[in-house]
């Protein structure tokens, strides 16, 4: 499938990047995760028929080809009240949403906030991917970043393909998954002007305190859900995804053997039969 960048304002002032692409009658709306941009989801990607899906990768806010304002405002609420924007900007009527990681993370809030709101859009479905929903430590380096001084200091002076790789060997459960191109599509990005404060500050927005008791809010979310975990994810613990799944009334849980934090890169045509099949089928059949 042939997408093309686009970009869309957000409050008035900050350029968000996108591509768009198909023309099919199904709108899938794509969130990557953290310290990723829209090119995660190019293995997966052509495995979509453009007759029958139109997709939309966007890259959230301080991530890809976003602008990456040094504002503060990177928690996972501004990223998904970028994201109604963007929806209610684009007209949208029935989207489906699909998230990994920090975007599964940004899907739910938006859900959620959507709920209770009066949004004009219907979330049809939703596809979690490994997705960040409950309090958890977070991996060293990233803690690391918030230090003052040092935070900003490391990412200076550590070199991008450095952390890129180690980055990379604690996300793919098979070491040789981790190709050039792949590599390549993640070095890319990761170097960009501004990311590392857009990493720092997305740190310093996490408040476990806000989600103490989120799987009560979970249990009140009535849309159809999917989610897809690697049984080897390193980075959101298979635990997690099953405690989604008991949170989610009457989701569907799909654990990906031999496979770590990306089974849309790791394993993209078993990530995407999961997908295909919860797409297809009637909406009776998902309650």
């Amino acid at each position: 499938m042939q997408v093309e960048s686009r970009f869309f304002n957000y409050n008035g002032s900050v350029s968000i990047h996108y591509k768009a692409g198909g023309s099919g009658p199904a709108t899938l709306i794509f969130l990557h995760g953290f310290a990723a941009s829209h090119t995660t989801w190019n293995d997966i990607l052509p495995l979509f028929p453009a007759d029958r899906f139109r997709i939309i990768l966007l890259d959230l806010k301080g991530f890809g080809l976003s602008a990456k304002p040094r504002d503060g405002a990177y928690s996972i609420e501004e990223q998904a009240a970028m994201l109604r924007s963007f929806i209610r900007e684009q007209g949208y009527s029935s989207i489906t949403l699909i998230g990994h990681s920090l975007g599964g993370g940004v899907a739910l809030r938006a859900c959620m906030q959507m709920q209770s709101g009066n949004d004009p859009v219907t979330v049809k479905r939703l596809v979690l991917i490994d997705s960040a929903a409950y309090p958890q430590r977070l991996p060293r380096f990233f803690r690391r970043l918030k230090i003052p001084l040092l935070g900003p200091l490391l990412f200076r002076l550590i070199p991008a393909r450095i952390m890129v790789r180690r980055a990379m060997e604690m996300a793919f459960h098979d070491k040789s998954a981790i190709t050039p191109e792949r590599f390549e599509r993640y070095r890319r990005y990761f170097r960009g002007r501004g990311l590392g404060y857009t990493l720092r500050a997305t740190i310093m927005c996490i408040d476990p305190q806000l989600y103490a008791n989120i799987g009560e809010q979970y249990r009140k979310i009535s849309i159809p859900a999917l989610i897809i975990w690697g049984e080897h994810d390193r980075i959101v613990k298979p635990k997690y995804g099953q405690m989604l799944h008991e949170d989610l009334p009457g989701s569907r849980l799909k654990f990906i053997a031999r496979c770590g934090h990306n089974p849309h890169e790791e394993h993209p045509v078993e990530t995407f039969s999961a997908m295909e099949e919860f797409l297809a089928a009637k909406v009776d059949q998902l309650q």
